[in-house]
């Protein structure tokens, strides 16, 4: 990268930039806008170790930092609303970052003149994964809609696009072939190099002991909410995600655990090794939430996993996480290597230099140890704390943030058993929830202010927040946006399927109608009781579907546990009205 970057540097520095020490400042023109929810897997460090390169996506830009000096040396600007996210250098030394909601990959290289080159390729509406592969010379980007789409890093159209599973998160080269994972089932793909899927794998279900230790009932724990996957060795992968225990909650305070040595949600690795078909069990992270990265020491033998829920950096050995543990909760050791508040912010994301040191990405900056491991920090955003956006993903006493069960202000994907209630889905947050109260399934929670006091406070055992804090995490909330809707969907189709769906006939509209597609009432569907009508907007980010989850996929919906003729008179429709119907649904 350093032959092709450096002479990027002096074009494209800011003119508010200073360099004050051994450190640096970037001061932001203009205020900081809503806050975004933290996706970790935004940091690499170049191969020759000189630089470091983040993509910061609350100010759309994406920052170099020079390792030698501990200075920050380039900002790139991109279009507003872009939210970079992923990286990845290829073997030119070119930079390429995946645009989550500007639906592109935008390329960064020097030229001979040394003018700046920043190339934008469009690819899918929500890019998340990226992946060089040398073998091919092939740049792989994973989207959330669900394709895997391959494209030439020097430039050009795209050479293969699979369409695969929806949720895609991360796109790893191992060996000769692919493994894309899924962002919440936590389960991955392995992808010939003709592009064919050879099979699907899933991190263990465990069981464990209970949430008090020996005396307590057994809990089995369920993979989930797979946050980063990375290279090791190149002939294997690591996950790091989220286990949950599948047993009951409660809707009293407390309900939600807290005391023992076992959080509800738990986190870990799990090792992809394709000569082995099924994944082996790993130990739990002690007291660790929100494992947003991971990042692999070049010596092979540690991992680096920010824990952005507490906030800290935590190094485990490889062997250590597949070792019987003496301890009664089987629970791994880590070192924890950066201190809690070094005045940046949350940590979202951790690279390795080639020597082996951290490189820690924080909100509004990087730590970056030297040789004697004094830590140098480069601050690249000069703007107060988020308090709405810090409680969203601090952790309270029970091992949960909000972020654990809404992972990036989204929804689990995992159906949860109540003992006053019965079985609930858990609902996605993101995209007019300002517009959606009353909130839960059975709308008893007329208010944010309501649901944060029964839920964060009560059942999660949060301290009671401030006024102040209150109205900035319901701030952070309101301004979290929809999910956008995938590319390349059939328009004709779409529009078969929006009259389907307005007729009279059928009834839809009766209760999914306005700017958001609900009423926002009590409906009983004939699924067992009177639910909140959900808004429709996103509804194809959000399987499996029902407040019980028993629809795997929209059209699952349309069967048995969807009610039936209670639910609209969709079951009047053919296949090819009902194809028609899911297509426009898929386009809210």
């Amino acid at each position: 990268m350093s032959r092709l970057l450096s002479p990027i540097l002096p074009a494209i520095l800011p003119a508010t930039l200073l360099v004050v020490g051994s450190c640096s400042l970037y001061m932001d023109p203009d205020p900081p806008p809503p806050g975004r929810p933290i996706t970790g897997g935004t940091l690499l460090v170049t191969r020759d170790g000189n630089f470091a390169v983040a993509s910061d996506s609350e100010r759309d830009r994406v920052v170099m930092v020079d390792l030698s000096t501990n200075t920050l040396v380039a900002s790139v600007p991109l279009e507003p609303g872009d939210e970079p996210g992923r990286l990845v250098e290829d073997g030119a030394g070119r930079i390429h970052v995946a645009l989550r909601r500007g639906g592109a990959v935008v390329t960064i290289a020097g030229t001979i003149s040394g003018e700046p080159a920043v190339d934008r390729r469009p690819v899918c509406a929500a890019p998340r994964g990226l992946a060089w592969e040398e073998r091919r010379d092939l740049l792989h980007v994973a989207c959330a809609t669900g394709e895997l789409v391959s494209l030439p890093p020097a430039g050009g159209a795209a050479v293969r696009s699979l369409v695969l599973d929806r949720d895609l998160r991360d796109v790893v080269v191992v060996g000769d072939q692919l493994l894309v994972t899924r962002f919440r089932a936590a389960d991955a793909l392995w992808i010939a190099a003709d592009g064919s899927v050879t099979s699907r794998v899933q991190p263990a279900t465990i069981t464990r002991d209970g949430p008090f230790g020996g005396g307590d009932p057994e809990q089995v724990a369920v993979p989930a909410v797979a946050w980063r996957t990375a290279s090791w060795r190149g002939n294997r992968a690591v996950m790091v995600h989220q286990r949950a225990a599948r047993t009951p909650l409660s809707i009293q305070p407390g309900g939600y655990g807290g005391g023992g040595c076992s959080s509800q949600i738990e986190s870990t690795i799990t090792i992809f090794d394709p000569a082995f078909p099924s994944p082996g069990a790993a130990l739990a992270f002690p007291f660790g939430a929100l494992p947003v990265d991971i990042s692999v020491s070049p010596t092979y033998d540690n991992v680096a996993v920010v824990m952005a829920g507490d906030p800290s950096v935590r190094v485990v050995s490889i062997a250590s996480m597949t070792t019987p543990s003496t301890s009664p909760c089987g629970f791994v050791s880590t070192e924890i290597r950066e201190p809690a508040d070094i005045g940046l912010g949350r940590p979202v994301a951790v690279a390795h230099t080639p020597a082996g040191r951290l490189v820690v990405q924080y909100e509004r900056g990087l730590s970056v140890p030297d040789e004697t491991n004094w830590t140098r920090v480069v601050v690249f955003a000069d703007v107060p704390d988020d308090p709405g956006k810090q409680r969203f993903h601090q952790a309270t006493f029970t091992g949960l943030a909000c972020a654990s069960c809404h992972p990036e202000g989204l929804d689990d994907g995992l159906a949860w058993d109540f003992d006053e209630l019965g079985r609930r889905r858990t609902q996605n947050l993101s995209g007019n929830l300002r517009e959606r109260a009353p909130y839960h399934w059975g709308g008893d929670m007329n208010t944010l202010h309501k649901l944060v006091d029964d839920v964060l406070v009560g059942r999660m055992g949060s301290e009671p927040l401030s006024v102040g804090d209150e109205r900035a995490l319901e701030e952070f909330l309101f301004n979290l946006p929809p999910p956008p809707a995938p590319t390349g969907l059939d328009a004709a189709a779409v529009a078969r399927g929006r009259a389907v769906f307005e007729s009279a006939e059928m009834g839809c509209t009766t209760c999914h109608n306005g700017e958001i597609y609900t009423n926002n009432a009590m409906a009983d569907v004939g699924t067992g009781g009177r639910f909140k009508v959900p808004s429709l907007i996103g509804v194809g980010w959000r399987a499996p579907y029902m407040h019980t989850g028993c629809a795997i996929t929209l059209r699952d919906r349309f069967g048995a546990c969807g009610g039936g003729a209670s639910h609209g008179a969709t079951d009047t429709l053919d296949e090819a009205q009902l194809g028609d119907l899911i297509t426009f649904l898929e386009s809210l």
